[in-house]
């Protein structure tokens, strides 16, 4: 049933294309917006309070995504200093110190993935705490743990929606411990319980927020992934609270996806217990020599990589709600370092924020869903019309049509512009574009101007399903093409009534 419910929504609404690169991209999350999709990147607090690049990092943020993740001002080792001593410095900034305030991450209209409560490894626990590890009994060692979960999750209660609990248990080392986990101070105090603890004392915290398990390189299934799956079986056997999985993707270029592969197959055995998924830091990395690519033709590679794994995602949405980045510019990511510099440029953007292969390859993937050519528009509301302009003018009114419909001022050239938009033009008069005017009014207008290259001459189009499609202005994306109650054409809010949807043959 999948696989008939994909290809129909192949015939109607995708087609995969040659990536046309623009100048001026509408940006990830519009296009992920209208897909569904929530699309994220780990981002550094210190380089967002002060506005660094001048300005650049964050908007590129804004511009881009929708979810952040902070790449470790919520991790123990940052937060938690002693007992019931913490640093709340760096989260409060982002959130809002109290459930009344707000931070960075709701004033830019964006929201945020907790990560981590627990990273089970030594070296990622605070030092107080294993330093006074002999005289922490098991009785104190609970104690401590549901204090710090509480306190953190509870503090943000309600403004963080998913919560890394776990993050990389499974050790990549066969040992004598259940699941194969990692030794750690939790479990030298609790044993393999304290797995069941931290998600009991999450949802205690926050019964609204969802609670995932995270880990690297169980993406493609294997010896770790299937301890992954025991670890969860034994946690919904004891009726812990687990609600998805994070899978990181620190990958090389040289890793394929592809429908049905075993990447498919993993996701669909998290499903299958019923799980949510989502890409939690993605980066691919190339070869590197001398601080360049060894193959040049890597860049392209990469970009059809990071395509794949977009498809892999919107495959199994709705269970993938959000794919995230470990970062979005070469500039700062941790690649080059932990690899001794043989491998780099892992991210969308290069180390001067200018969109790589990758970006416009999501970009086309989230974005064009109609091949250029000539097409009717009908609204869904009128079938039996059609759109068109008044006179063969490159200045006109646009109406709607009855009849068949084949006369060249009710029929318009599509053309993909390689940004995340579309231009229409009446194929009358193709030097002439759809123009949308005062698109922030209650009500906007819509009429025909010459073409400029303007960015209220640019379209957003998503697809409904059954050839019908929402178009909207690229400068209030959010906001759709109408037809009102006396059938005039404008802009208005969107409410998905069949007046705002599409028939496009």
């Amino acid at each position: 049933m999948k696989s008939a419910v994909l290809l129909f929504l192949l015939v109607f609404c995708f087609t995969k294309y040659v990536t046309i690169q623009a100048q001026n991209p509408i940006g990830l999350k519009v296009s992920a917006s209208l897909r569904g999709l929530l699309l994220g990147a780990a981002v550094v607090v210190k380089y967002l309070q002060p506005n660094i690049d001048q300005g650049r990092y964050n908007s590129n943020v804004v511009k881009n995504y929708q979810l952040i993740v902070p790449g470790y001002e919520l991790k123990p080792e940052h937060i938690w200093l002693d007992e019931n001593v913490y640093n709340f410095s760096d989260a409060d900034w982002l959130l809002g110190a109290t459930p009344n305030t707000t931070g960075w991450v709701q004033q830019n209209g964006m929201q945020l993935r907790g990560h981590t409560l627990v990273w089970a490894y030594d070296m990622r626990i605070p030092r107080w705490l294993l330093d006074r590890e002999a005289s922490i009994t098991p009785e104190k060692a609970k104690t401590l743990l549901r204090s710090y979960i509480h306190t953190v999750v509870g503090r943000y209660r309600g403004k963080i929606q998913w919560w890394d609990v776990i993050n990389e248990l499974i050790s990549n080392y066969n040992n004598t411990r259940p699941f194969y986990i990692a030794n750690s101070f939790w479990y030298r105090k609790l044993g393999i319980d304290y797995v069941k603890y931290a998600y009991i004392f999450a949802h205690e915290a926050d019964p609204d927020a969802k609670l995932y398990y995270n880990d690297f390189g169980i993406q493609q299934g294997g010896f770790k992934a299937d301890r992954v799956f025991d670890l969860i079986d034994w946690l919904k056997s004891e009726n812990v609270p687990i609600h998805g999985v994070g899978i990181q993707w620190h990958i090389k270029v040289s890793e394929t996806v592809t429908p049905g592969d075993a990447h498919y197959q993993t996701a669909q055995r998290f499903i299958d217990r019923n799980l949510d998924l989502m890409v939690t830091e993605l980066d691919i990395s190339i070869p590197m020599v001398d601080s360049h690519p060894v193959d040049p033709n890597d860049i392209q590679k990469q970009g059809l990589a990071y395509r794949s794994i977009l498809d892999y995602v919107l495959y199994f949405a709705p269970r993938t709600p959000a794919l995230l980045t470990w970062g979005f510019t070469d500039r700062y990511s941790w690649i080059p370092a932990a690899n001794n510099y043989t491998q780099g440029e892992a991210l969308p953007l290069d180390a001067n924020y200018q969109p790589k292969p990758a970006y416009w390859q999501m970009q086309d993937d989230l974005a064009r869903v109609l091949l250029n050519g000539i097409y009717r528009l009908s609204p869904k509301s009128q079938p039996s019309t059609c759109l068109g302009i008044a006179e063969n003018s490159t200045r006109s009114a646009v109406q709607l049509y009855t009849g068949a419909c084949n006369q060249t001022n009710q029929q318009w050239n599509l053309m993909w512009l390689g940004d995340g938009t579309y231009r229409f033009s009446p194929q009358s008069v193709n030097s002439s574009a759809l123009n949308a005017y005062n698109v922030t009014a209650s009500t906007g207008t819509v009429r025909i101007y010459e073409w400029i290259g303007s960015f209220d001459q640019e379209w957003v189009i998503s697809c409904q399903g059954n050839a019908t499609y929402r178009i909207g202005p690229r400068n209030a994306w959010q906001r759709v093409l109408a037809v009102d109650q006396t059938s005039n054409i404008v802009i208005m809010n969107s409410t998905r009534d069949e007046r705002q949807q599409w028939i496009i043959h």
